[in-house]
């Protein structure tokens, strides 16, 4: 009944910024995972990536985790009870509000950072390999400019 509408739809948006660059990210953060995977890390899925992006490295509560990563409280909570099980995290009451949960990285979760900043270094590579390394200063700097852009608020158009 409304078919028209969703081909209209994926034809204007195919080639779109937002649409692309959700493409891009979703496929290079895939590869990223992949590696890590390999490198010994496959408990971890992309999920996971905002605890580990969120955390302070002295620690940091679940309700500023999920704050910093624009998701529930909840959903947070799980998502550190996984990587908890996994030994990338450990967590323990605030000594200043026992309410309060702090985490905190572990041995595995140093390890898996470390992990990841080699595997992106290798993505980077690759990237570099594809486009050229002036191309893809070009396109640092794009998408900077691009996040710095949506940072200042919405269009006004």
């Amino acid at each position: 009944m409304y078919g028209d509408a969703l081909r209209e739809f994926a034809a204007a948006s195919g080639d779109g910024v937002a649409q692309l660059l959700a493409r891009a990210s979703g496929m290079t953060m895939g590869r990223l995972l992949h590696r890590l995977a390999e490198m010994g890390h496959s408990s971890v899925r992309m999920a996971h990536v905002a605890v580990f992006s969120s955390l302070d490295p002295d620690g940091t509560r679940i309700s500023d985790l999920a704050a910093r990563a624009g998701i529930s409280r909840q959903a947070m909570s799980v998502l550190v009870r996984d990587l908890e099980a996994s030994g990338y995290v450990r967590s323990a009451p605030d000594p200043s509000d026992r309410r309060a949960i702090i985490v905190e990285l572990d041995r595995l979760g140093a390890e898996f950072c470390r992990a990841a900043v080699v595997a992106s270094a290798e993505l980077d590579t690759d990237a570099e390999a594809t486009v050229g390394g002036a191309e893809l200063e070009q396109v640092r700097q794009a998408l900077k400019a691009i996040i710095g852009s949506a940072a200042t608020g919405p269009s006004t158009r």
